[in-house]
């Protein structure tokens, strides 16, 4: 099934001359393909679905798209990213899997004071939110940092995402972060989501170790602005 963009937000898009675009989005979920697409690359959507819709993410079908979106998006000044970039699969919460949070393993709203030794920054969240960190400190220092995104929310789920300083990853400080929040988030009633890279196997392994399900997989054709 092809859906259209809406026209209004893709006028906006090219008149806001956004940093990236996704002019083709392809999902598979419940064994239905639906892809989501601009006016300007409909044409492509539908060849996308003649010939490809029985294998979307395929290596066949990615390289072919790749290949004949890229004059397209290089005549709005915008080239195609990595082939790769794109491919992402979604989870969803089944089995908490509470026997996973370790001890050293809490809730904060900011680093706390302890220093911070993953890539991700800890702004401060108002004391009055419900939205929070969880967090693994070893020797008083955040090794471990598992967010809640409230602008990803897909299927009617929150989206979590997690970071761990690279020196401490394979010791459960992840998986620990990641079950904590989702005690926590279902606790008040959400549906927890989680989405990874198709070629991120340490993740995706991840998610399937605290209880999650696969229920999604999408390909993003990201396009970029040339500067």
């Amino acid at each position: 099934m092809i859906i259209l963009e809406s026209p209004e937000i893709e006028k906006a898009l090219f008149e806001n001359k956004e940093e990236a675009l996704v002019p083709l989005e392809i999902t598979r979920r419940d064994n239905e393909v639906e892809i989501v697409t601009f006016e300007r690359t409909l044409e492509l959507a539908k060849i996308l679905e003649r010939d490809f819709i029985s294998h979307p993410f395929e290596k066949e079908s990615v390289e072919f798209i790749h290949a004949n979106l890229e004059p397209i998006v290089n005549s709005w000044g915008y080239f195609v990213d990595d082939i790769s970039e794109g491919h992402i699969l979604t989870y969803v919460l089944g089995d908490l899997k509470k026997s996973l949070i370790l001890p050293n393993t809490f809730m904060v709203k900011s680093s706390d004071g302890y220093k911070n030794l993953t890539d991700y920054e800890l702004e401060e969240i108002p004391s009055d939110s419900d939205e929070c960190y969880f967090v693994t400190v070893d020797d008083g220092k955040i090794v471990s940092v598992c967010e809640m995104n409230t602008e990803g929310v897909f299927i009617g789920a929150t989206e979590i995402n997690v970071y761990t300083n690279p020196s401490y990853r394979g010791m459960g400080y992840g998986a620990s972060n990641v079950s904590a929040m989702c005690e926590y988030l279902t606790s008040k009633g959400h549906r927890v989501a989680y989405t990874t890279k198709k070629d991120n196997v340490a993740s995706s392994a991840l998610a399937k170790k605290c209880g999650f399900k696969q229920i999604a997989e999408t390909y993003y054709y990201i396009c970029y602005r040339n500067d």
